[in-house]
């Protein structure tokens, strides 16, 4: 603190020494012994010339020839301390104290003295009698604030420093003893406010975002039952606007992020040392978990979107039935149908856009799902998602979908590192604001699938598009139940897979359980997380819409496998494209017929 003690030194000049104080002085001296003024002016003349020892001879000598008069025991004092004889400089400066306990100008010279010597004791009794009788007075505050810093009272200091610059304390001095108080105290005191408040404000932030969430829930089902294009039109650009604000959000948070992972981590590390106690394991378990969260968090903020094909492309050339279907179904629609149609072994139905300049649509198409398909509800199914493209569902959201990936992989990462745990706030962040960004994202999802639905209810009517939807959700238990069945049997057994669509497993799960399945997918009530609304929710919507006249083609109720020439051919592909990803996933080779 000596920096600071040079500092607060100066203030004597500002708010005490000077003319007026010599004058005040001199005309005291001279009522009580007007022989001893001519001395008191030779000793602040040697005082001036920076003669301090002739002075204080001089001003001993007037304090014993005029004991009443206490500036010359005050003047002593700050000579002897000016010297260095801080003893004899505190002694007489408590007397003068003693003696003038009302006399502001030897009070501030006591303080001065108290902290030049280092009494704590002599300076908070200065300190405590110059706010009681000059409380408006910045020297004062100035003396309040090394005192508090002195005893380690860093927040007591800044309000005394405050307070005495809004008294009028020179800003060249407040911003000397401010770079004095921030070079003395310990890093976490000089930064816990500034960061307590952004803290404060970024838990704030996620409850208002939070809050948005819930109330754009309300409104998008307010929006999807109602058939104003304009309200539906004013939602989604909200939506649009408050999605965009949750992205921005979240890369503003994870400089706050890292440095709530460098507290916990290196103050349990801090904390460790400094009891004296070194236990190596935690230490080692405090590097880890900062350290894989961390890097997690900044890697996570790099990744970049590997734009793979979906599924394996299927070549519409040799496709012509379905290649006029798809192109039929977007005129009905009235958009550019699909480019390129990607064949997966599930149950998926989803259109998507590829590429940065030209944009390729793609349907995405589970062949699981055929099988018992007629032609009339797979237009329907298709006609919702050419609706997303109408609606402009698949066009930008690249922000938000840069935001989906980040959090994917920070998550996945700090999993797979084994520090997702209850005391690494990393995880806790991870998982808190995927919560709220679902809560407003899915909001807008559900919407884009409810506007979607109705395109399809125009074009085909709502008896079509329900028998489709209900036609998928049975298709993805009853695959799902006999898909597990299968590979369990061929894996445990060791036997060759040439077709998992008509492979019969010796068992399977019982007729009753998968219709029980069936039924609760159908019934179920969506959670505010889910991206769709529920089965029996669209059917409600989609029935509520006024009937529109439609043309029924001839072929409307044929199978939709019709549609493709040798569908034996895909499922033996993507049979294939099943062994493929258990081995790669599991470890575990099935093995395909010696034909084959």
């Amino acid at each position: 603190m000596r920096t600071l003690t040079a500092v607060v030194a100066l203030l004597i000049t500002f708010a005490a020494v000077g003319s007026s104080f010599d004058f005040k002085s001199e005309s005291e001296l001279q009522r009580l012994n007007p022989s001893a003024v001519a001395t008191w002016d030779r000793a602040n003349a040697l005082r001036d010339a920076g003669k301090d020892a002739e002075a204080l001879a001089l001003y001993a000598e007037v304090y014993r020839t005029t004991p009443q008069f206490v500036h010359a025991l005050q003047r002593q004092a700050v000579e002897e301390d000016a010297l260095g004889l801080h003893t004899d400089a505190v002694e007489h400066a408590k007397e003068a104290a003693r003696l003038a306990p009302d006399d502001r100008d030897v009070i501030r010279d006591v303080a001065q003295i108290a902290m030049s010597a280092g009494d704590l004791e002599l300076m908070t009794s200065a300190t405590d009698r110059l706010l009681a009788i000059a409380r408006k007075e910045p020297s004062t505050h100035a003396f309040a604030a090394y005192l508090a810093a002195s005893k380690k009272e860093w927040s007591d200091a800044q309000d005394e420093l405050d307070q005495a610059k809004a008294l009028g304390l020179p800003k060249e001095t407040y911003d000397r003893m401010q770079r004095s108080f921030n070079e003395s105290m310990p890093f976490y005191v000089r930064w816990w406010k500034p960061f307590t408040i952004a803290i404060v404000s970024w838990i704030a932030a996620f409850g208002l975002l939070f809050l948005l969430g819930v109330l754009l829930s309300h409104i998008a089902t307010r929006a999807a039952r109602d058939s104003a294009t304009t309200l539906s039109s004013s939602v989604r650009k909200l939506y649009a606007a408050v999605i965009a604000a949750t992205s921005g959000f979240y890369y503003a948070s994870i400089p706050i992020v890292i440095a709530l992972v460098l507290i916990v981590c290196g103050g349990g590390i801090y904390a460790a040392f400094a009891i004296g106690h070194i236990p190596i394991k935690l230490i080692v378990l405090l590097f880890v978990v900062g350290g894989s969260s961390i890097w997690a968090i900044l890697k996570s903020v790099f990744v970049k979107r590997v734009d793979e094909e979906p599924g394996q492309r299927l070549d519409l050339a040799k496709q012509p039935r379905l290649r006029a279907l798809l192109d039929n179904v977007a005129a009905k629609i009235g958009t550019r149908p699909v480019d390129n149609v990607y064949l997966t072994p599930g149950t998926d139905l989803a259109v998507m856009q590829r590429g940065q300049r030209q944009r390729e649509r793609c349907l995405i198409l589970g062949i699981a799902a055929l099988d018992g398909m007629k032609i009339r509800p797979f237009k329907a199914v298709l006609g919702h998602e050419y609706g997303h493209f109408v609606n402009r569902d698949t066009a930008g959201g690249s922000f938000a979908l840069a935001v989906r990936r980040s959090l994917n992989a920070t998550a996945f990462s700090l999993a797979t590192s084994g520090v997702a745990t209850w005391y690494n706030p990393a995880w806790h962040f991870v998982r808190g604001f995927n919560r709220v960004f679902l809560r407003i994202s899915q909001g807008a999802s559900r919407l884009q699938e409810v506007l979607a639905d109705r395109w399809a209810v125009f074009a085909y009517g709502a008896d079509a598009f329900e028998a489709g939807l209900r036609h998928v959700i049975d298709r993805s238990v009853r695959f799902d139940a006999h898909a597990t069945a299968t590979l369990n049997e061929v894996v445990k057994q060791k036997v060759p897979l040439a077709n998992l669509y008509t492979y019969q497993p010796a068992a399977n799960a019982p007729a009753d359980e998968i219709e029980k399945r069936i039924a609760e997918s159908l019934d179920r009530a969506a959670s505010v997380y889910d991206s769709h609304p529920s089965p029996s929710e669209r059917f409600t919507l989609v029935h509520a819409l006024p009937p529109h006249a439609r043309e029924s083609a001839i072929d409307d109720d044929s199978d939709a496998w019709t549609l493709f020439d040798q569908p034996e051919e895909l499922q033996l592909a993507m049979t294939t494209q099943v062994r493929a990803n258990v081995a790669a996933n599991y470890g575990v080779t099935i093995p395909a017929p010696a034909s084959a």
